[in-house]
């Protein structure tokens, strides 16, 4: 695979070049990747990310003078091991446990029909607020109320249904 990316290398001597440090320090940068990462597949694929991008950018690698290519290379390594790292944790698995089961909810009312036993003032007013998702301006010019009144309304109408469906035995 080596041979295929060094065609960005544009002389022959700078493949030449590439490839005696590739020889040269592969193992070491493939250790300082296992230590980061400790998972040899993930190192192994930080490492490789690492090589590509150092031939994607072989005018910086040879622009390093050559006693300090080898800091430059780990410093690419460990920028790749943790992009690497941070796109593995991104989608980490859920717990087998985190969907727990539904309440039984024999003998409770459904939400709605509590709403609709509701006194009309506020069973009307709960209807638009919550069900059709009406803005309170839009109750207050349908039922010819002002929005003082309708924010009371609603205010005072939540506060009857969360008493009442404590009272049915749904949980808060």
């Amino acid at each position: 695979m080596l041979p295929m990316l060094l065609t960005g290398l544009e002389t022959p001597q700078n493949k030449a070049w590439f490839i005696l440090f590739y020889e040269a320090n592969k193992t070491r940068l493939y250790r300082y990747a296992l230590a980061l990462l400790h998972d040899p597949t993930q190192a192994e694929d930080a490492l490789q990310n690492a090589w590509l991008s150092c031939v994607q950018h072989a005018e910086t690698f040879f622009q390093v003078p050559a006693n300090k290519r080898l800091a430059w290379m780990r410093v690419v390594v460990k920028n790749a091991a943790f992009s690497l790292h941070n796109k593995e944790t991104r989608y980490t698995a859920l717990d087998p446990d985190w969907d727990l089961p539904a309440q039984d909810d024999s003998g409770h009312r459904d939400i709605v029909e509590i709403i609709r036993a509701m006194p009309p003032q506020y069973r009307s007013i709960l209807e638009l607020k919550f069900v059709l998702e009406w803005s309170d301006q839009a109750i207050a010019s349908h039922l010819g109320l002002s929005p003082g009144t309708v924010r009371t309304r609603i205010w005072r109408g939540r506060k009857l249904l969360q008493e009442t469906l404590v009272e049915e035995g749904y949980q808060p």
